[in-house]
C-alpha cells in the first residue's frame, strides 16, 4: 500500500513538472520583453537627446582653393609677354547656426598688381527651411544678374560687364521647375540710399533644358561702370535672357544681355553682349576631363572708356581642356583670343594648376 501511494505521488509529480516549467518560461519571456521595451525607450531618448545637441550646435566646415598660373601672350604689334602667378586663393568657412540659418564667409586673394591683400569676398547669412519654398539671403556677395555657364577658365565678356560684389538683401522662391528671386543692393556710386534692385526667374526642366530671364534697374551703379567716360547719375537698366541644355556628357548654353541707353555718350548707345559655350565631359589620358569652347562678343562699347582705355573687349574666344590629377586637383590648358575695339588681336596661352579641399 505504501509502495502504491509513493508510486502515485512520483507519477503525479513527474506529470506536473512540464506544466511548472512552461509557466516559469512564460514568466521569464514576459520579463525579458518588458526589459527590451525599457531598453528601446532609453535608446530612443538618448538618440533624441544627441540629435537635439547636434541640431543646437554650430558645426563648422572649412574649404578652400588655390590656382597657380603660367601664362604667355602675343600682342598685336608682335611683342610677347609671360608671367608666373599665384592667381587666386580662396578660404571659405561655413557654419550652421541652427536648422533654419547658416553663415558663409569667403576670404580671397587675387594677383592684381599692387593690390594683393586678403579680403572678404563674401559674407552672407542664409535663412531657409527644407519644407518651405522661400529663402532669404543677406550680406555681401556677387550681384546675381548674369548667368555664367560653361567650364572655361577665363571668364566670358558677360562676366566683365556684370561682375559686381555688393551688400544686398535677396528673397528667393523655388518650387518644382520654377524659381525666382528679387534683391536690393547698395550700389557703388551712391551709398546714401538703397534703390537698386534686380529680378530673376527661371524654369528648369527634367529633360535638361533650362531657361531664365533677369532685370536690373540700374547697371550704371555697379562696379564695371565706374569710369571717367560715364559722368551722369541717371539710372541705366539692363535685361537678360539665357538658355541651356544638357544631355549626357554634352552641355550647351547661350546668354544675351542688353542695357538701356547711356545718355551722356554720343548717339546714346545701348550696350549689349552675348555668350555661347559648349562643354564635353570625357576621359583624357586615363582620367576624367573636360573640353570647352566659348565665344562672347560686345556691341556699342567703344565709347565706354576709363583713362583712355576701353572698359570691355570687342570679342573673346576660349578653347580649353582640363584633366583631373587624382582627387581635388586638375590641370587646365587654355587658348584665348581677344579682339579690342581697334580690331587688334591678343593671343594668350594659360596653363593652370587648380587645387581645392
Amino acid at each position: 500500500m505504501k509502495k502504491t501511494l509513493l508510486a502515485s505521488l512520483i507519477t503525479a509529480s513527474v506529470a506536473a513538472t512540464p506544466t511548472v516549467q512552461a509557466s516559469d518560461l512564460q514568466s521569464e519571456l514576459s520579463m525579458l520583453k518588458e526589459r527590451i521595451t525599457q531598453l528601446e525607450s532609453q535608446l530612443s531618448d538618448t538618440m533624441a537627446e544627441q540629435t537635439g545637441i547636434k541640431n543646437n550646435s554650430s558645426p563648422v566646415t572649412i574649404s578652400g582653393s588655390a590656382e597657380f598660373l603660367a601664362t604667355g601672350s602675343e600682342q598685336a604689334d608682335g611683342s610677347s609677354e609671360n608671367d608666373l602667378d599665384v592667381d587666386a586663393v580662396e578660404l571659405t568657412i561655413d557654419a550652421t547656426v541652427n536648422q533654419y540659418m547658416a553663415l558663409s564667409t569667403t576670404l580671397k586673394y587675387e594677383d592684381e598688381g599692387e593690390d594683393q591683400d586678403l579680403y572678404v569676398d563674401e559674407a552672407i547669412v542664409t535663412i531657409s527651411s527644407e519644407d518651405n519654398p522661400w529663402s532669404l539671403i543677406a550680406g555681401r556677395t556677387a550681384t546675381p544678374f548674369a548667368v555664367i555657364n560653361g567650364n572655361a577658365w577665363s571668364d566670358p565678356l558677360t562676366d566683365d560687364l556684370t561682375d559686381n560684389t555688393d551688400d544686398l538683401l535677396l528673397v528667393g522662391f523655388s518650387q518644382g521647375i520654377f524659381s525666382a528671386e528679387g534683391y536690393l543692393f547698395k550700389g557703388q556710386s551712391d551709398e546714401s540710399k538703397v534703390d537698386n534692385l534686380g529680378l530673376n526667374a527661371a524654369l528648369t526642366f527634367d529633360n535638361g533644358i533650362a531657361v531664365g530671364v533677369g532685370y536690373l534697374n540700374n547697371i550704371r551703379n555697379t562696379d564695371p561702370y565706374q569710369a571717367d567716360s560715364l559722368t551722369a547719375d541717371n539710372k541705366v537698366s539692363a535685361s537678360r535672357i539665357n538658355l541651356s541644355y544638357e544631355i549626357n556628357a554634352l552641355s550647351l548654353s547661350a546668354e544675351y544681355l542688353k542695357t538701356a541707353q547711356f545718355d551722356e555718350l554720343a548717339g546714346t548707345p545701348e550696350l549689349s553682349v552675348w555668350h555661347l559655350s559648349t562643354d564635353y565631359a570625357t576621359e583624357l589620358m586615363g582620367a576624367s576631363g573636360n573640353l570647352s569652347l566659348g565665344y562672347s562678343k560686345t556691341d556699342n562699347g567703344e565709347q565706354l572708356t576709363d583713362a583712355g582705355e576701353n572698359l570691355f573687349a570687342r570679342s573673346r574666344m576660349t578653347l580649353g581642356a582640363s584633366r583631373e590629377l587624382n582627387d581635388n586637383a586638375e590641370f587646365i590648358v587654355e587658348l584665348v583670343r581677344e579682339e579690342d575695339y581697334q580690331g587688334d588681336d591678343t593671343d594668350t596661352l594659360n596653363l593652370v594648376l587648380s587645387t581645392h579641399f
